[in-house]
């Protein structure tokens, strides 16, 4: 009887940790304290489906199951439009959604990944509406988010776009942050591909090698005197103050979530 009933605890110790484990890899919800579910383009924190075809790129529509995953490729031409409509369920509707950016980017990892180019739709508490880009190397024109709410829970969001010079096949990457500051990561592997003639008037600069962070650091630089490339802003990892370069939106959640500073 006692043997049963420990084998029985051990058990619904495994499972409580595998459920934690899976909660935690999917949505980046550190330190909230309120409504911890973040924003979600297909399944809640539980594995439940509440949004169906999350993504659609050019027609093409996508179920969102992973916080990574593989999708065919959308190839266009330099000058055409690109059309990207997220749905976005949050437990408050439109209105508690705060941050939603898309980016383009070469992806391998969570340490190897390298933003081209991203659109970030900002609302705040007091429902003004912006968009802004980070955009060092000038290939995207004629950016815009036009939000509109489906239902009490569910808004969709569609960013339009032309991409203005030849990209090789690319990783989305779609970060959603509510009022709360739960947010969550969806990695699209390989989900466009540009071709064509640059249409980019002048050019930009080749972009300096700057070393990482801790390579600098490494080599006698001091943490506070780490350089960035264009583009990046510096922050320091709150756990072992750690130096790294991120985007402006990236250091602003972090730092909104105490991981950071």
């Amino acid at each position: 009887m006692i043997k049963a009933l420990f084998t029985l605890l051990i058990a619904a110790a495994m499972l409580s940790s595998v459920s934690l484990l899976t909660v935690n890899v999917y949505a980046e919800n550190a330190n909230c304290s309120r409504d911890c579910e973040a924003p979600t383009l297909g399944v809640l924190d539980n594995g439940q489906r509440v949004v169906e075809k999350g993504l659609t790129i050019n027609g093409r529509a996508f179920d969102v199951a992973h916080q990574i995953q593989t999708v065919t490729t959308t190839n266009v031409k330099t000058g055409g439009q690109v059309k990207a409509t997220l749905i976005v369920h949050e437990n408050n509707g439109i209105s508690g959604i705060r941050e939603v950016a898309l980016s383009i980017a070469d992806y391998k990892d969570d340490r190897n990944r390298n933003e081209i180019a991203t659109i970030i739709y900002n609302q705040a508490f007091t429902g003004v509406q912006s968009v802004s880009l980070v955009d060092p190397e000038g290939i995207l024109k004629d950016v815009s988010v036009k939000p509109t709410p489906i239902d009490q829970f569910t808004t969709s969001l569609e960013f339009s776009f032309v991409v203005a010079k030849p990209v090789d096949a690319s990783a989305i990457l779609i970060q959603t942050v509510d009022e709360s500051r739960s947010s969550r990561t969806n990695v699209f592997l390989d989900a466009i591909a540009v071709t064509g003639k640059s249409m980019v008037e002048k050019p930009a600069e080749p972009a300096r090698d700057v070393p990482a962070p801790l390579q600098q650091v490494k080599s006698g630089v001091k943490p506070q005197n780490v350089e960035c490339r264009q583009g990046m802003e510096l922050i320091f990892r709150t756990s072992n103050g750690a130096p790294a370069c991120v985007y402006p939106f990236t250091a602003k959640v972090l730092k909104n979530l105490g991981l950071a500073n």
